[in-house]
């Protein structure tokens, strides 16, 4: 199995389908847009200047041009319309200009603190600038969109998120989707963090409550019997669209920086899909920011694997980014390059270690036939020192790493039958522990030599059922290899 890297090259369905949008969204007139959204490929200018500034002025949603959020007038269609283009065009950005510009971002207290924050200088706290709002996420609404809305953004709707930052700045959030998990309309207190774009001050949009009539849909979706608030009345010293509101939970996984609001779209049960991608790489990246020491006290104990692969289970849905520790047989280790350099230069590296690790079970029936071990992927940073690697080795090893989802691979069958579906956790881990088999020296001393002579003449004897062990053992191993799939693509993000 491989996980190849990722390209920077767009897919051709996305691309249509964000293209579809921006068109979409130049077709409006005027009379609801300040200003014509250009064709979706980008003007030579783009290229030769790549500040965040020139970027907005480009596309024209740059600080003249969202004049209309300075407009003190209650949220109105033509100012969420307005809202979407920014929203789309922040989402189309490259993704090496969207890190450099997100880099630069300022504190929002430096952009919108004070008690003037609502005076005749709020104009001036608008500026092409990322703003970054860290805090607690104390509230998550719906806003609606109109038929015509929902038609150009392909949704029916977005997330409101209130973050209140660690200075007390209150700060609404933009974005498409915020976390799942986070209810609606209830009061909430969630680590979290988003960086965008600022559009107004004081003011933004107030979701409206449910009809009454869907209040019990609602409160059955999000599985609570807590009590369905209105948005709250206080205005925002800050208005900001943002790609997306980060999710830290005080799990070992979030106290490293990784946000849990990608494993939003990890689809278990199935092949790598483009939703893994930005979890996969952030969860390598975060586990070089911990010593190996951290990573095995969180993990403890070698484990039991068998509710992880038991899709009955469905371990990974509420255990999903814990920290595991398994211990069994590596029968492959191969080095992965990382071709797309913004990728090595988030995870720091070129490369991680693929290792197909069989793990002992109690007797297991899988596909029809009865085995006790199984196998499981893990992806390290680094191997220890001296270890065997290839695509025929046959080494113990201990990993303590991070649960990321259940992947679904296809085994090939002989005489022309359908292949067969295996599902196997796929784990993210800093280092494998490597467990040398001993050396001779190390076995047998001067009075083992003498056991050994006589051993020797049991040994003899015992030779013909040792060869034939040996010979099932080699078919075990060979069936057992047969059980991995081939290659393992993760896609690009954008496909």
């Amino acid at each position: 199995m491989r996980i190849a890297g990722l390209h920077k090259q767009t897919t051709l369905q996305s691309l249509r389908q964000r293209m579809l949008i921006a068109s979409c969204l130049a077709s409006v007139s005027a009379a609801t847009c300040t200003a014509e959204l250009p064709s979706a490929t980008p003007p030579a200018a783009e290229a030769a200047d790549t500040s965040l500034e020139n970027y907005l002025a480009t596309w024209k949603i740059d600080q003249a041009s969202r004049q209309i959020f300075v407009q003190s007038i209650p949220w109105t269609d033509a100012k969420q319309l307005f809202a979407l283009r920014v929203m789309a065009r922040l989402a189309l950005a490259p993704q090496a200009l969207t890190a450099k510009w997100n880099a630069q971002a300022t504190a929002v207290s430096v952009a919108a603190s004070g008690p003037d924050a609502n005076g005749p200088d709020a104009k001036q706290k608008i500026q092409d600038q990322f703003v970054r709002i860290s805090g607690r996420a104390i509230f998550v609404a719906p806003q609606e969109l109109s038929a015509q809305q929902a038609e150009i953004a392909d949704r029916k709707q977005i997330d409101v998120v209130r973050i209140v930052g660690d200075d007390g700045v209150v700060v609404d959030v933009l974005t498409n989707s915020a976390s799942k998990h986070w209810p609606r309309w209830q009061t909430i207190d969630e680590p979290a963090a988003a960086i965008g774009l600022p559009l107004s001050t004081g003011q933004g949009p107030q979701p409206m409550f449910p009809a009454a009539e869907n209040v019990a849909a609602i409160e059955s979706a999000e599985n609570k019997r807590a009590t369905l608030q209105q948005w709250p009345t206080a205005s925002p010293a800050l208005l900001i669209a943002a790609t997306r509101v980060s999710w830290y939970p005080p799990t070992p996984l979030g106290a490293l920086g990784v946000d849990y609001g990608l494993f939003d779209t990890i689809v278990d049960g199935k092949k790598l899909v483009a939703g893994d991608t930005d979890a996969f790489y952030e969860i390598v990246a975060a586990v070089g920011r911990v010593t190996q020491a951290g990573i095995e006290t969180a993990a403890g104990p070698p484990c039991d694997i068998v509710p992880m692969i038991d899709p009955s289970q469905d371990w990974f849905l509420e255990h999903r980014g814990e920290p595991i520790t398994i211990k069994g047989t590596a029968l492959r280790a191969v080095r992965i390059a990382i071709d797309d350099p913004i990728r090595r230069e988030q995870i720091g590296t070129d490369h991680y270690w693929e290792l197909f690790v069989f793990v002992d079970t109690l007797l297991i029936k899988v596909n029809d036939r009865l085995q006790e071990s199984y196998p499981l992927v893990c992806c390290v940073r680094s191997l220890p020192e001296g270890m065997p690697t290839g695509e025929n080795i046959n080494e113990h090893v201990k990993i303590s790493a991070f649960a990321m989802k259940r992947y679904e691979y296809p085994i090939a069958r002989q005489g022309g039958e359908p292949d067969n579906r295996q599902e196997t956790p796929l784990l993210i881990g800093k280092q494998a522990v490597w467990v040398p088999r001993p050396s001779p020296n190390e076995t047998i001393s001067t009075l083992g030599w003498v056991f050994t002579l006589l051993a020797g003449v049991v040994g003899l004897l015992l030779l013909l059922g040792a060869w034939s062990l040996n010979r099932d053992v080699r078919k075990q191993r060979k069936i057992a290899r047969n059980q991995l799939p081939d290659r393992v693509t993760i896609p690009r993000a954008d496909e």
